[in-house]
C-alpha cells in the first residue's frame, strides 16, 4: 500500500461501498414508476434532487478513482462528462421505460449542473492529494 493511501485508509474502506450504494439508490429512485414516488408537498425536490444526485455521483467517483485507484492524474473534465452522460442515459431510459415517468431537458439541465460542481469541488481535492503525496 502506497504512503498516500496509508493516509487515507479509511477513505480506501469506505469510498468503494459508498459509490456503488449511492449509484443503486440513484436508479431505483429514478427508474420507479412515478406512483411510487412520495408526494412531498413541503418542497420541491425534484431539480434540487437530479442536482444531488449526480453531483454525488461524480464527486464520488471522483474521489474514487483519486484516492482508491490513486490516479492523481485523472481527467476531472472526463469525469463530470461520464456524470452527465450517464444522467442522459437514465432520463431516456425513463423515455422508453413503462411506468409513468417522462424524459424532461431541465433533469438533464439539473444532472449537468450538479456534475459541474462536482468537477469544481474535485479541482481543490485532488491538488490537495497530490501536496500530501
Amino acid at each position: 500500500m502506497t504512503d498516500l493511501l496509508q493516509r487515507y485508509r479509511i477513505l480506501r474502506i469506505v469510498i468503494p461501498p459508498v459509490f456503488v450504494l449511492w449509484t443503486l439508490t440513484m436508479l431505483a429512485l429514478t427508474l420507479m414508476p412515478s406512483d411510487a414516488i412520495p408526494d412531498a408537498r413541503l418542497f420541491s425536490y425534484d431539480k434540487a434532487g437530479h442536482f444531488g444526485m449526480f453531483g454525488g455521483w461524480t464527486f464520488f467517483l471522483g474521489l474514487y478513482m483519486i484516492v482508491y485507484k490513486e490516479k492523481l492524474n485523472i481527467n476531472l473534465f472526463l469525469l463530470m462528462v461520464a456524470g452527465i452522460a450517464f444522467g442522459a442515459l437514465i432520463e431516456g431510459m425513463q423515455y422508453l421505460l413503462p411506468g409513468g415517468r417522462t424524459a424532461s431537458w431541465g433533469d438533464i439541465a439539473a444532472n449537468s449542473l450538479g456534475c459541474f460542481t462536482a468537477y469544481l469541488l474535485l479541482h481543490p481535492v485532488r491538488n490537495y492529494l497530490r501536496r500530501k503525496k
